[in-house]
């Protein structure tokens, strides 16, 4: 009855609580409940099949009944487990996803979650259905445990970095970083967290898949924070006689026509250098959208082009000076 009881709930808060989640997760938690069913449904004929046993063997007194009886109550129990711990696995899907309803949701901690839920699990079954002492069994296996280790270092490395990532949360699913490694850098969109890697998709749509350790060790910024827009300028160089309050509107009217600028705070330009052969102007503007820079910048200048044509604003033109 309690497993029935918190399968009910993580259907109930499926129906009720996310409804406004993306199709990717509708269509996890809907494969995720089918399953779960079909467990359900397999334990509850397990759970008959062993009470009409136990029933029968009772009536007849026949030991070949009761011993195989227990064999149907084993595989009730293994199968009431792994209800348990799938339901708990849904809940804990169904939580983040409450917390985080736009935002993708670290897999990996649900993962280990499962695995720790698993083995709990089944160190009772070993301790209290087969009376397995636990304590010498891990003592005796040290040596193996240390040799595993260190043939593992590296994964177990990779776990515990995604581990300390999730907590520490430099950054989050859906987030642009940048990380820098030494000499090495690489730039995308956080895509998924596993137990040994960071995925991130690219700028060009390709998977970058880095190390957790790599990544735990690296400078990681990010450019997805709340509430704080990222901030891009484009740098031009205009004639020396150019109208400077002419250029100056022709330029925040080119990037405020591009629908992906911020127009609060809005686009400013102000003028970095003269010479006497060009004024520098810098354009700078405001955007939600990381990985939108370069199509915005591409837009911008475009839009910046066709102005400067049409009210015959001039570009510096090269200049080259020739010394004896």
């Amino acid at each position: 009855m309690l497993l029935i009881g918190l399968a009910a709930v993580s259907a109930a808060v499926y129906r009720f609580l996310l409804r406004e989640v993306s199709e990717e997760r509708h269509r996890l938690l809907r494969g995720l409940l089918a399953n779960l069913g079909g467990h359900l449904g397999a334990l509850l004929l397990l759970f008959g099949a062993f009470h009409g046993l136990t029933d029968l063997a009772a009536r007849l007194e026949a030991p070949f009944f009761l011993k195989f009886a227990s064999y149907v109550g084993l595989v009730t129990l293994i199968s009431g487990a792994t209800v348990f711990v799938k339901t708990a696995k849904i809940l804990i899907f169904e939580y983040l996803f409450i917390g985080h309803m736009k935002e993708g949701v670290p897999v990996l901690l649900v993962n280990l979650f499962t695995l720790l839920l698993s083995l709990l699990i089944g160190a009772w079954i070993l301790a209290e259905i087969f009376g397995v002492k636990l304590t010498p069994l891990l003592a005796t296996s040290a040596i193996f445990s240390i040799v595993l280790g260190l043939a593992l270092q590296d994964t177990l490395g990779n776990l515990f970095a995604g581990v300390a990532l999730q907590f520490d949360k430099p950054c989050e699913i859906g987030d642009w970083v940048e990380i820098v490694s030494g000499p090495q850098k690489w730039v995308g969109q956080v895509h998924e967290v596993t137990w040994r890697a960071t995925v991130l998709i690219g700028l060009s749509d390709e998977l970058i898949t880095l190390p957790n350790r790599i990544v735990g060790q690296s400078q990681v910024s990010n450019f997805s924070i709340d509430g704080k827009p990222i901030i891009r300028s484009q740098t031009l160089k205009l004639a020396y006689d150019t109208d400077l309050e002419k250029a100056r509107r022709l330029l925040i009217e080119a990037a405020k026509s591009v629908d992906k600028v911020r127009q609060d705070p809005a686009p400013l330009v102000y003028f970095s250098e003269a010479t006497e052969s060009f004024l520098q102007v810098r354009l700078i503007y405001f955007l939600d959208d990381f990985g939108a820079q370069w199509n915005v910048g591409d837009q911008i200048l475009s839009a910046v082009l066709r102005k400067f044509e049409a009210s015959e604003v001039r570009l510096a033109a090269p200049r080259l000076e020739l010394v004896r």
